[in-house]
């Protein structure tokens, strides 16, 4: 049963409507007028440097690699032009995946194979956004797959559809049915195998406004009795 969400409130933002009662979104401005007061992670406390995975941050933000093995660390700037943009506003840090590994006498050996980001928030949410930059979907897959959990099992798996290529988009989810968990998977890029780096910043979640909540709910149960 398809219960495609069809509230116009949820459907002022830039946002997708998918199966079940969910949406996502391509505008942070909207998303977080939706979704209200969330904790957020900038990393501007972080220390530059290899950060080592699986860790929790101060905020409580929890961070994993289940999938996949590539660099991840703590960057400003952006020395080796992989796109990666800090989007705190006077901040400079962001979270980064991914790096050449230097060959002596040889060019760099660039990391490959797909890989998952996982973020843990030590409770149930409802919410979730990041900004990302640096991915190169226009040449990859086109986008990315998304899994939230909850206790371990999936409770939504889902396809951003995106042209990104370096310049960098803000994604987010509100869904009824909460989540502890949130997976975001990384293709390779093309057919040589490499990982495709990229930068997370302003990574936000937590449980929206009940009102919102209601009306998300809302707009799946009118969606579902039009469709019987």
């Amino acid at each position: 049963m398809n219960t495609k969400i069809t509230t116009a409130a949820l459907a002022l933002s830039s946002s997708l409507a998918l199966a079940g009662s969910y949406t996502t979104h391509t505008d942070r401005t909207m998303f977080n007028a939706i979704a209200g007061m969330l904790s957020i992670e900038t990393f501007e406390s972080e220390s530059l440097g290899d950060i080592a995975l699986p860790t929790i941050l101060d905020s409580g933000l929890g961070i994993a690699m289940p999938v996949g093995d590539v660099s991840s660390f703590i960057d400003a700037g952006d020395p080796l032009n992989n796109g990666f943009e800090n989007t705190t506003l006077n901040g400079r840090n962001y979270l980064a995946f991914g790096r050449n590994i230097p060959v002596a006498g040889a060019p760099d050996m660039p990391q490959t194979g797909s890989y998952s980001v996982e973020y843990t928030f030590g409770g149930s949410v409802n919410a979730f956004g990041f900004d990302l930059s640096g991915a190169e979907f226009a040449t990859a897959a086109g986008g990315f797959n998304v899994t939230t959990f909850a206790n371990g099992q999936v409770a939504h798996d889902f396809f951003f559809a995106s042209d990104q290529f370096f310049a960098e988009r803000f994604y987010g989810i509100v869904a009824d049915q909460a989540f502890d968990a949130i997976r975001i998977n990384l293709p390779v890029l093309g057919t040589n195998g490499t990982a495709d780096y990229v930068a997370f910043d302003d990574v936000t979640w937590g449980v929206p406004s009940p009102s919102a909540l209601s009306m998300l709910a809302l707009g799946g149960l009118i969606s579902t009795r039009r469709k019987r």
